[in-house]
């Protein structure tokens, strides 16, 4: 993690809050962004804004750097996102040194002339640090600075005002170094997980901020006692929500209740599902079936859109939980989270397509036919065999064993994917096993330790 600059012109709460995510969705390109903010406002007041420009008309102050910095780290990483870790292959960020030869590499038409555009100013092989350079002048850097000094300040600027070339020449320098210098590590895998990056900024925040206060008060038996209170947990389940739905912190009153109906359902389990009265009673295991079984029985007929806004409300009282009670979730949570963020949505929504298609009067009629060649149980999808013929590969999970081409007859079929969980019955026609009925559909997760067998 870099050290190198020493002011936080951008917090990483206000960055957070800012950034249109919730932390366990923040990733390691979103944590090098952050960095980058915050290392080039340091350099752009400390070695752009010096003695013989403090007349400049382009001067910014504290709060005005950091939003412009900002603004630039968020076209940046859009850029990006867009570009360098999307479409083009070249994957300049990771590689500023190689060289590369157009006609060599697969490339979209678009790019493939913006390069050999370029190429014909140049003579031999292109590095690629020049291709990232003129991509960062033209879409990011140039755009944004345009646009910040139009709309903070009304200068009518444009691209061949020699100050702002400038400024902008600079900032292009000053990118480029800090790719080299943090890119390796952040970029080389940049959809990957960053909380814990997040969490140490922030737990430094609050320490800082903590011991501040501290000095202020000039009280040490306050602080003394205040710190003993969050080491302790016990708690009963209905106070610890009472008082975090009251944290305007946590459930800001521009979002009108909404945080606090969703997280209600996780509350909801623990009281009437998992049966704990103690806070402190709370672990891993029970996240775990909240995810994977819990919400996919609540959610029978039910719109499945509704979910990922339980990710988010549940996550928020995870962070609750650990600022306050010092219980820590927070990494099963992000596993968790990872492993159901897709497949839970989509295994509620095969569950209620299979019930709404469901012929319950014609299953009653015909259930007598199969009572000595039927089989009720969990089982697991071990391949899509035939989606035609809507056939799969099943495997019991009480019985360890493979059943191939097991027909399904139904449009939920879909949605169903290697690893989901089938609570279902099966019976033998000729000449072969049929899913007659499905109650559950789980996804993978619901292994976890046996939990629903």
């Amino acid at each position: 993690m870099s050290e190198r600059f020493q002011k936080a012109f951008i917090p990483a709460r206000e960055f957070i809050e800012s950034w249109d995510k919730e932390i366990y969705e923040l990733t390691n390109l979103d944590f090098f962004i952050y960095q980058l903010i915050n290392y080039l406002a340091n350099q752009i007041e400390k070695r752009f804004f010096i003695r013989e420009r403090r007349d400049s008309k382009l001067l910014l102050d504290f709060d005005q750097l950091g939003t412009l910095c900002f603004n630039i780290g968020d076209a940046f990483e859009f850029f990006l996102q867009e570009n360098c870790l999307g479409s083009c292959p070249l994957n300049c960020p990771r590689d500023l040194n190689a060289h590369f030869d157009a006609e060599k590499i697969q490339l979209e038409e678009k790019i493939r002339r913006n390069i050999f555009l370029l190429q014909s100013f140049m003579s031999g092989q292109l590095e690629k640090e020049q291709c990232l350079r003129i991509d960062l002048m033209n879409y990011v850097i140039l755009d944004t600075l345009i646009q910040f000094y139009n709309e903070s300040f009304q200068y009518e600027l444009n691209d061949d005002d020699i100050a702002m070339l400038e400024l902008a020449e600079f900032i292009e320098d000053e990118i480029i170094d800090f790719i080299r210098i943090e890119g390796q590590t952040f970029l080389q895998h940049p959809f990957k997980p960053s909380l814990e990056y997040f969490e140490e900024l922030l737990q430094t925040e609050a320490d800082q901020q903590n011991q501040n206060e501290w000095y202020e008060d000039g009280n040490i038996w306050e602080d003394e006692q205040r710190t003993e209170e969050w080491h302790n947990p016990v708690a009963s389940i209905q106070e610890v929500f009472q008082k975090y739905y009251a944290n305007d912190r946590y459930n800001p009153p521009e979002y009108n209740g909404a945080l606090i109906h969703d997280s209600k359902f996780l509350k909801k389990y623990l009281m009437d599902s998992a049966h704990i009265s103690d806070i402190s009673e709370f672990n891993a295991d029970h996240l775990a079936e909240f995810f994977s079984i819990w919400l996919v029985r609540e959610f029978v007929l039910a719109d499945e859109k509704q979910i990922p806004f339980i990710f988010r409300a549940t996550a928020r009282f995870i962070t609750y939980l650990f600022q306050f009670y010092h219980i820590n979730l927070k990494k099963d949570f992000l596993q968790f989270y990872e492993k159901t963020k897709l497949d839970l949505p989509r295994v509620v929504k095969a569950l209620n397509i299979y019930i709404s298609q469901y012929d319950l009067f014609g299953a009653i009629l015909s259930s007598d036919k199969f009572v000595e060649n039927q089989r009720i149980g969990y089982f697991e999808i071990s391949n899509i065999n035939d989606r035609v013929q809507r056939t799969i590969d099943l495997y019991d999970l009480h019985l360890s064993e493979s059943l191939p081409r097991i027909k399904l007859d139904s449009q939920a079929f879909t949605h169903l994917r290697c690893g989901d969980i089938l609570h279902a019955s099966l019976v033998y026609k000729s000449p072969q096993w049929k899913i007659f009925d499905i109650q559950f559909i789980y996804p993978n997760l619901a292994k976890k330790n046996y939990l629903i067998f």
